[in-house]
């Protein structure tokens, strides 16, 4: 089987990120001249809570279900496995809340060190919609309905940011019309979810599979567990140490940073259900190899861009109170890039159902980020505590790539990761360092991209995918030459 359907559905797939973060970025300078950084602050600290909640409610179910699905012998059974992980999400997302409301007053004083009660209380129900969200778009990759995951995903987008502009710009209700915004879209969805999914496959419950999906993916609950130190420490040492404005000028740095997000979003989307797909293909290892190089490859030359021009965007996007953010831009880019390729490599685990594995990897990670930010957070501020999460998220790729190559070993290219990332690293030292102007920082990116992309020509020129573009290019301006003579 050739790349062509994964580069598609991941085209397709990545239209909703492109839209999302595409218009969150030209919205930016408005959002920056209503919401003071002490609210982007808030609101980051609160899109935290969100984040970490859904990898607990998920409990591992979503890598279960993708794993059960797929394997031909549950062919028959594939409603059951669905309907059950459901009720397993609709207990879990109900159980989350409880929790946060019942202790919503210990949680605000925690964040804040003051009452918003009401706003972690809204961030808890948006929980429980969020939940079904994430089920309903899981299920459409499953099913391969890519388009029809990208016509709500951009409606969903696209109606939480017409709210937030109604109730944070026009209304002047800052956080609390930012929060309403996402409630409302959320709840749509969440309304939706339940339509779509029970009147496909109806009320087919199944004990026995409620207990192999949450078997199987029970070891991915210490994960979450994990996961919500990893993704929380950094803004939490930061209003500890500093304040929430530190939080907020953090933030804007990590909205830059997700740009990456698009490509690994993209594939990530993709990826499972494809990866899982073709493993009984022959050249399967291949595959997961080419995708790998093709991954690594633009996304080096994703960050590198975004490094080298983060004053500029910041300058275009944001007003002067958040310039600072430029300095976690980095740091932060490649922190994204280590979380996304991580479920690249992680194709062996998955495949041998070796999931015990991540507990630890993603603990340890976790550890070494608490540990840094206990360091690093009070001497170098933001900066300390982005490094710390590059750091930490590099170690559960790493050993998640040593792990996987133990149980199933893939022939990854190591000497191009090697020459492009190091030549990377520099040019972004040195622009960063001397501050270098606007053109030097345009000829060097382009001389890194000129080579990058030529090792892609260069290795994927006789492929099959390069072939049929090469053959469409050249036989659509062979039928203009032809008209054009006609004409003549």
């Amino acid at each position: 089987m050739s790349l062509k359907r994964l580069a598609k559905e991941s085209l397709i797939y990545g239209l909703s990120g492109y839209i999302s973060k595409s218009i969150s970025l030209l919205l930016l300078p408005l959002y920056t001249a209503v919401l003071t950084t002490e609210d982007y602050g808030i609101l980051d600290l609160l899109s935290t809570i969100v984040v970490v909640s859904t990898f607990l409610i998920l409990s591992g179910t979503d890598t279960s279900v993708g794993y059960y699905y797929f394997r031909k012998e549950h062919f028959d059974e594939r409603a059951e496995i669905l309907i059950s992980s459901l009720y397993i999400r609709l207990l879990f997302s109900a159980a989350a809340f409880a929790i946060i409301y019942l202790f919503s007053g210990f949680i605000s004083d925690l964040l804040f060190g003051k009452d918003l009660r009401l706003f972690v209380i809204i961030t808890g129900i948006t929980i429980v919609f969020q939940a079904l969200h994430s089920f309903l778009f899981n299920l459409l990759r499953l099913e391969f309905r890519m388009w029809l995951y990208t016509i709500l995903s951009s409606i969903n987008i696209l109606l939480s940011i017409l709210l937030t502009v109604y109730f944070v710009l026009l209304k002047g209700m800052g956080v609390y019309g930012a929060l309403l915004a996402q409630l409302i879209s959320y709840g749509l969805i969440f309304l939706f979810t339940i339509y779509y999914v029970f009147s496909r496959y109806k009320f087919r419950f199944s004990y026995n599979w409620s207990k192999k999906i949450l078997s199987y993916g029970f070891p991915l609950i210490g994960t979450g567990v994990a996961v919500w130190i990893l993704n929380s420490t950094d803004r939490y040492f930061l209003a500890h140490y500093l304040d929430l404005s530190s939080v907020g000028i953090y933030a804007v740095g990590a909205k830059l940073s997700n740009i990456v997000g698009i490509i690994g979003g993209a594939l990530q989307l993709s990826w499972g259900p494809y990866a899982m797909d073709i493993q009984y293909e022959k050249n399967a290892k291949e595959i997961y190899s080419k995708v790998f190089q093709l991954f690594f490859i633009f996304n080096v030359i994703l960050i590198l861009g975004i490094s080298m021009f983060a004053t500029d965007i910041l300058k275009v996007f944001t007003q002067p109170d958040f310039y600072n953010a430029k300095a976690v831009v980095p740091f932060l880019c490649a922190s994204v890039f280590f979380s996304s390729a991580y479920f690249i490599v992680s194709i062996g685990i998955n495949l041998t159902k070796k999931l015990q594995h991540t507990i630890w990897i993603t603990m340890s990670a976790a550890g070494i980020n608490i540990l840094l930010n206990f360091i690093l957070t009070p001497l170098f501020g933001s900066v300390g505590a982005a490094f710390s999460i590059m750091l930490a998220n590099f170690v559960i790729f790493l050993l998640t790539f040593i792990l996987s190559q133990k149980y199933y070993k893939i022939d990854y290219k190591y000497k191009v990761i090697i020459l492009l990332s190091l030549p990377a690293i520099l040019i972004i030292s040195i622009s960063y360092y001397f501050n270098l102007m606007i053109l030097y920082r345009i000829l060097l990116t382009a001389i890194f991209c000129i080579v990058s992309l030529g090792y892609i020509y260069n290795n994927y020129k006789n492929s099959e995918e390069f072939k049929t573009l090469k053959n469409m290019l050249f036989r659509k301006n062979n039928n203009e030459k032809e008209l054009d003579i006609k004409k003549e």
